[in-house]
């Protein structure tokens, strides 16, 4: 946003305050710092010498609604190297950022850049003109998000557990009761803090969607096919299928002895049991055979 000078003075009653601004002066508004201001109107509290510590979150942002722009392009380019080269250079020149980026340099096939970037959202239009002129746009799509109603919810909910907190804090001072009671208040403290804390989160989140445009880019080469590829030296493949030989050897010794190690008591049992009738089986064949022999002579 352009720049303009403003001076600030103090107001009437009330805590009210009026800025100069652009030779005019307005009573009672905040200055416009940005597209998103804070507006210093607390009265002062009553029982209390410095007033309010804390000052009310009132946004008061430019007529038109809130919109969380989203925009993604898939792009074909013909010099790869060349179209990353100017995607760094577009977020420089824009001032935006990569959220997430992830380069893919697969063998035999086209490289790709999927990434996530961040542009201020004035700077959106020239950004996506700039980002296709990297090659062949294969696909748009442009989403916006109104979160005006979500942003005023917000707000109000905000101030409306500050000022809870502000009044916490008025009782914890003035408190002379039970150690109890007094415990008892620091824990809603605590509380309505926690929730402070994270709405502030929420606020900060959806302020930054609004100013920041979400840009999800696919970026392809222009990928052309190989007839033949080259193969490996005499030398590689000698070796891979040395590699291979001493590889399948040791997994089969290694399948031989696991083998073993599981099977071989159960091996070994089975043939004590089997070796006495073996045995009897083998000396009355023998007696047989002796047998004959006797009665041939």
């Amino acid at each position: 946003m352009a720049d303009h000078a403003y001076s600030r003075a103090a107001g009437g009653a009330g805590g009210a305050e009026s800025y100069s601004y652009s030779g005019f002066e307005t009573k009672g508004l905040a200055a416009p710092e940005d597209r998103f201001t804070r507006t210093d109107t607390a009265p002062q509290h009553a029982g209390s010498s410095k007033g309010l510590d804390h000052l009310v979150s009132q946004p008061s942002f430019q007529s038109g609604p809130m919109i969380a722009r989203t925009v993604s392009l898939a792009i074909v380019a013909k010099d790869f190297d060349a179209a990353r080269g100017s995607l760094d250079a577009i977020l420089v020149r824009h001032s935006g950022y990569t959220a997430g980026l992830n380069v893919a340099t697969p063998q035999g096939a086209a490289r790709t850049i999927q990434a996530s970037l961040r542009i201020p959202a004035p700077q959106l239009v020239a950004a996506v003109a700039e980002l296709k002129a990297l090659g062949r746009v294969e696909a748009e799509t442009q989403n916006g998000e109104e979160v005006t109603q979500q942003h005023a919810d917000l707000v109000a909910r905000l101030k409306n557990s500050r000022e809870t907190e502000q009044r916490l804090q008025d009782v914890l001072r003035t408190r002379t009761g039970k150690v109890k009671d007094v415990l008892e208040v620091e824990e809603e403290i605590a509380r309505v803090r926690g929730e402070i804390e994270q709405m502030e989160a929420e606020q900060q989140t959806l302020e930054h969607r609004v100013n920041f445009a979400t840009i999800d880019l696919k970026l392809a080469e222009e990928y052309k096919a190989q007839l033949t590829s080259p193969a490996p030296s005499v030398a590689m493949q000698l070796r891979n299928a040395t590699v291979n030989g001493f590889r399948s050897a040791f997994e089969n010794l290694l399948a031989l002895v696991l083998f073993l190690a599981e099977s071989g008591p159960t091996l070994l049992l089975w043939l004590m049991i089997l070796s006495f009738p073996a045995w009897l089986v083998w000396r009355r064949y023998q007696r047989s055979l002796a047998m004959g022999s006797s009665v041939g002579i």
